[in-house]
């Protein structure tokens, strides 16, 4: 349907008095095994829509409930059941009719489910569950919960090998220690060689419910948020971005900063000591990076991988055939702990994800229209791709890739927070489009690695920290460089924070354009908490009820920096968290509002359990409180 009969519709709708959602957001794309229909899971507008794409265009929409914004969707093999997740901290889980549009059955999930996956045989349904870092598995055809199981942070993909033993789960982030080495003797490089970040891939034993990581990825690899396995069962492709983040980011070309990849597992491999990881692909050119992928999928044949690049607004074309003679000529170099390969991107690294040039000549690059590039899925003989912002459908014959758009409504008025968002995951506002301000702060949170940014000196790296409330909290940088109301007059209330312009600069190393700079401040200020998943039903659970008391005793000292409702006083202290790497004693109180999802803990994320704050950091005055107790606080500070 083209954009100006969705205009008239547009029209149409309003003078009847109706209100229409303002984005339709297409986040997940399911087609039917002929390939002639496409449900396309809308998660701003609450719906799926039905795309016929022998017509091109879309012949039913339906609306879910207001408050449930679907996220995955599994297709049975019958085709008579459309399986929806979506919701936030009540998440649930829709089986779906989707010739009648009639929701059949329902059961509850997790805190904010995202990918939904069928065993093999029809019989079982998997979920990952964002915030509770876990799987809910069920029971088909009755949607009968049967257990819940644990992953390691934030899962957001996930596959069953053809054979249906295992689940392998996509965790986007990492939960490890950052910090370096406390030693003046060490010298910094030596230090630097002994920090491995790196997100980890849940293998789940479904028969068992047992779980092991395979946590040999390339040192940096996280923001995994694609997986697809080869028509054959053989091997599993994950989309990463691997943070360069033991450098100094003095620059951005040849994805000093964050590169792009496909990370390669070979089931097969799966109970080996490789835990199944067999290699790390590149996917960005030398002098052009690919900015964020997102979905990944293969052709029939299993002959090419498609990755869709959310930031550069592409989709890439991989020669999965001749992919697999290279790897099998270059295996990969295991490099042991501590990590000793910091410097050689681009040229000379030991492995294919160091490398910029392995997949030369073995994939192709497409640029589409549109903004947002995030689900894709296989159809005949074209790529469908899902264009979140744009509220479009590029289809893509596999042969040349040229897009053509389908709309999914009309034209979408960006609202100011909009076009933030959009400039805050858009990649080509960075110099050679190598990484957007998503690439290390998802969501406007925290990629979970420490950088050393050259503000306030080098060899000094610091923990991301998330961006919610950032206009309410400043000051935004850990020494409180930025965002001070004495620097220069600023007024961060009025005149947006200065770490958005000077993070162009800095970090993307362009100039930056003021407008779309007070829309990112838009964007910032209209993001809002999610509620804890240690919340029970909203509210504080009474073990968090008996912690509220013990954070509030004047003798623990808690609310003396972290007063309600920020839970931050906005002020530089010295909590005696100096390293030897640190120029200054006093660092920035952060907020406690959403604390539970931004580990690793403390100014250099020293910490990955908020208990070993009080109880290694010994943060506060606790030496009075039992164990109990401070159990009891971290449950508090955890449901904020």
């Amino acid at each position: 349907m083209s954009r100006t009969v969705w205009a008239l519709l547009a029209v149409f709708v309003c003078l009847q008095g109706a209100v229409a959602d303002a984005y339709k957001g297409p986040v997940n794309l399911c087609a039917t095994q002929d390939g002639k229909t496409i449900y396309v899971v809308n998660k701003d507008s609450h719906e799926i829509a039905v795309l016929n794409t022998v017509e091109d265009k879309i012949v039913k929409t339906i609306f879910l409930e207001n408050e449930f914004f679907p996220q995955g969707a599994a297709l049975s093999a019958d085709e008579k059941t459309l399986y929806i997740t979506g919701g936030g901290s009540h998440g649930r889980v829709f089986a779906l009719d989707p010739a009648t549009g009639t929701i059949t059955k329902t059961a509850r999930a997790g805190h904010t489910p995202t990918a939904a996956v069928l065993s093999p045989d029809g019989t079982k349904l998997f979920v990952c569950n964002q915030f509770t870092n876990d799987v809910s598995e069920y029971q088909l055809p009755d949607l009968t919960p049967i257990r819940t199981i644990k992953v390691v942070r934030e899962p957001s993909a996930a596959v069953v090998t053809k054979d249906g033993k295992y689940l392998l789960v996509a965790n986007s982030l990492p939960l490890m220690p950052n910090n370096f080495i406390n030693d003046p003797n060490t010298g910094f490089y030596a230090s630097v060689s002994n920090v491995y970040v790196a997100a980890e891939i849940s293998v789940i034993d479904i028969a068992s419910g047992k779980t092991r990581s395979i946590n040999n990825l390339p040192n940096g690899s996280g923001i995994l948020l694609g997986m697809c396995l080869s028509p054959d069962g053989r091997y599993v492709y994950v989309t990463t971005v691997i943070a360069r983040f033991l450098v100094r980011t003095t620059h951005v070309t040849g994805g000093w900063i964050n590169t792009a990849g496909i990370l390669v597992l070979d089931t097969a491999q799966l109970d080996q000591e490789n835990g199944g990881f067999i290699h790390a692909v590149l996917i960005d050119d030398l002098a052009s990076g690919a900015a964020n992928p997102w979905g990944i999928t293969t052709s029939a044949d299993g002959k090419t991988i498609y990755v869709a690049v959310a930031g550069t607004s592409e989709v890439i074309a991989v020669d999965a055939v001749e992919m697999h003679k290279k790897i099998e000529a270059n295996p990969w170099v295991e490099i042991p702990r501590p990590h000793t390969n910091t410097y050689q991107i681009g040229l000379f690294g030991k492995n294919a994800a160091e490398s910029l040039f392995f997949l030369d000549g073995l994939k192709k690059r497409s640029s589409i229209p549109g903004k947002g590039a995030r689900a894709l899925t296989v159809a005949g003989n074209n790529i469908y791709v899902g264009m979140y912002f744009s509220d479009t459908i590029q289809k893509l014959d596999t042969a040349q890739l040229h897009p053509t758009e389908i709309a999914l409504g009309p034209v979408p008025n960006w609202t100011p927070e909009r076009r933030g968002e959009v400039w805050w995951n858009d990649a080509t506002l960075c110099q050679a489009h190598w990484q957007s301000c998503a690439s290390c702060h998802p969501d406007a949170r925290t990629d979970g690695h420490n950088w050393d940014l050259l503000n306030d000196g080098q060899d000094n790296p610091k923990n991301t920290k998330s961006l919610l409330l950032s206009h309410q909290t400043p000051p935004s940088m850990w020494q409180g460089i930025r965002d001070n109301f004495a620097v220069d007059g600023w007024d961060t209330e009025t005149m947006g924070l200065q770490c958005i312009r000077t993070g162009f600069k800095a970090i993307h190393f362009t100039i930056p354009d003021e407008e779309k700079c007070k829309d990112i401040d838009a964007y910032l200020r209209a993001e809002k908490p999610v509620p804890s998943p240690y919340l029970v039903n909203g509210k504080l659970s009474e073990k968090a009820d008996r912690g509220k008391l013990i954070f509030e005793d004047s003798k623990v000292g808690c609310v003396r920096c972290h007063p309600a409702p920020l839970f931050t006083d906005k002020k530089l202290h010295n909590v005696n968290t100096r390293t030897y790497y640190d120029t200054v004693d006093s660092f920035d109180t952060p907020t406690l509002v959403e604390v539970w999802r931004t580990a690793p803990y403390l100014h250099d994320g020293r910490y990955v359990e908020m208990k070993e704050v009080f109880t290694h950091g010994k943060h506060g005055n606790v030496g009075g409180l039992t164990d109990a107790q401070i159990d009891d606080m971290v449950e508090y500070i955890l449901s904020l």
